[in-house]
């Protein structure tokens, strides 16, 4: 008799078990982030101000790093190329009516209250400030972080862009 409960208690816990699916749950975005409806964040998160800070590009790190490579994804052809383009300078995107300028670069990418600078002239966590120009549509000042890509990455319908590293004097 005891072996009969015991089997039944199993066989009902084994058919809640399976019926019982864990809810999916979607990722909380911080506030702004492209994904996000109408730049509103998602409910329960709190509101962060936008902080305006100022970019810091140190003496060693300016005399040092001359350019920075960026892969430019066409995503209509799935084809990625490779571009050099000098601190200062611009590219035109090939195929497309984008202009891509290197604003600075920081080899060791670091964010504090009032400045967004570099740490050393090594590159440990590089980054690259890049402004975005196309026509009929706002200007765009975005980082790109060749170690975290996947942060505030560049949305486009027809481009991406990854930051792949600097090129040293």
């Amino acid at each position: 008799m005891r072996k009969i409960v015991t089997a039944v208690l199993v066989a009902d816990l084994l058919v809640s078990f399976a019926g019982c699916k864990k809810k999916e749950e979607k990722p909380q975005l911080p506030p702004g982030h492209p994904s996000t409806e109408g730049g509103m964040p998602p409910a329960g998160m709190p509101d962060m101000p936008k902080v305006d800070r100022k970019v810091v590009v140190p003496k060693e790190v300016a005399a040092k790093w001359k350019s920075v490579k960026i892969a430019v994804e066409d995503k209509t052809k799935k084809a990625t190329k490779e571009y050099t383009i000098g601190v200062g300078s611009a590219l035109e995107v090939p195929g497309t009516k984008i202009k891509l300028t290197v604003l600075a670069f920081l080899p060791d990418f670091r964010m504090g209250d009032k400045e967004i600078t570099s740490a050393s002239d090594k590159a440990n966590n590089p980054a690259a400030q890049v402004l975005i120009q196309e026509p009929d549509k706002q200007d765009q000042k975005i980082w790109l972080y060749s170690m975290h890509p996947g942060i505030h990455p560049f949305q486009h319908e027809k481009i991406g862009l990854t930051l792949t590293g600097g090129v040293s004097k």
